[in-house]
């Protein structure tokens, strides 16, 4: 008798999916296969960021396309200040094919930000200077910028079962005639910290693009400091094994987890990570109410997001 052999499952993760497998499955869930998002939009840390990667996007490609510099920073800064005001079309999450050719969300507008520094909060206009300060500071890159703003996939591990597709969203890929071809990845902050190598991100770019360094290009965005204290580039290394430990073993792990929760039904939440510093989980609330309680809360407090890609704009966690 023939036997009918049992098709492989897929399995498809980027650094945003598997991170948050790894913390929460409830979170997870609610994140990524109901697509809820806090409806008072991102935190201030979250917005500016995402707004000084906007801008940075827009003035790497203009590069990448032979503009002149002052044209690149001119319509990067355009580009930052749209981000601001909003753009009408593609700021309604509900709009799949935004009218104005953008991105649904890519333009959002400010909803956490305000105009000057307030408090805690970091307000726009200090992070536009910022990206003028970073445009002046790094005049004389001798790096090569190669594209801006993609996604690689590619299966990183196979065996008789599963087979699991690892998805990036590289910042900027660039040739660094002392490193090769790397990712640089922009990272925005308030305070002063080493970056980390435990970092599913960085591991699964370096994989992607046969690498063993990432380049993390620091933006502090501490009011007190000048702007020459507040830039800074890093480069991130991992070994062989390092790189080999988490695409055999890691990886791997929670793909099956993933599938053993995708099957039961059942995604456990994990309380270790309610709150971090960045702040409570935005679904902490939820967890705290009786189970009765929950629907109306994510009812209430809560939209829905565009389906989960690593090609969205302005929705990354």
């Amino acid at each position: 008798m023939d036997i009918i052999p049992t098709p492989k499952k897929n399995v498809i993760m980027d650094a945003t999916t598997l991170s948050s497998l790894m913390s929460c499955g409830r979170y997870h869930d609610l994140r990524f296969n109901h697509r809820f998002i806090p409806m008072k939009g991102k935190s201030n840390s979250l917005e500016v960021g995402t707004l000084i990667h906007k801008v940075f996007e827009v003035y790497y490609k203009h590069i990448i396309q032979g503009f002149p510099r002052n044209t690149a920073i001119g319509q990067a800064m355009a580009a930052g200040q749209l981000w601001v005001t909003g753009c009408a079309s593609c700021s309604d999450l509900t709009n799949e094919k935004p009218s104005c050719g953008h991105e649904a969300g890519e333009y959002p507008g400010a909803q956490n930000t305000p105009e000057e520094n307030q408090d805690k909060n970091i307000g726009w206009k200090f992070a536009l200077k910022t990206c003028e300060e970073y445009f002046e500071f790094y005049k004389n890159d001798a790096f090569i910028p190669l594209a801006a703003e993609i996604v690689k996939g590619e299966v990183l591990y196979e065996d008789d079962e599963i087979r699991v597709l690892w998805k990036a969203k590289l910042d900027l890929l660039i040739d660094q005639s002392q490193i090769g071809v790397l990712s640089m990845d922009h990272k925005t902050f308030k305070q002063k910290r080493n970056k980390s190598t435990l970092s599913n991100q960085f591991l699964g770019q370096c994989l992607l693009l046969k690498s063993r360094n990432v380049i993390v290009n620091k933006v502090g965005l501490q009011t007190s400091y000048k702007i020459a204290d507040r830039l800074s580039r890093e480069v991130v290394s991992f070994s062989a094994d390092r790189l080999d430990e988490w695409q055999s073993e890691i990886l791997p792990y929670y793909a099956y987890k993933y599938i053993q929760y995708a099957e039961t039904g059942y995604w456990p939440p994990d309380y270790t990570h309610c709150d971090t510093m960045y702040g409570p989980c935005s679904f902490k609330e939820v967890c705290e109410a009786n189970r009765n309680m929950r629907v109306e809360l994510l009812r209430n407090d809560f939209q829905l997001a565009p389906v989960w890609d690593p090609t969205n704009k302005g929705t990354d966690e």
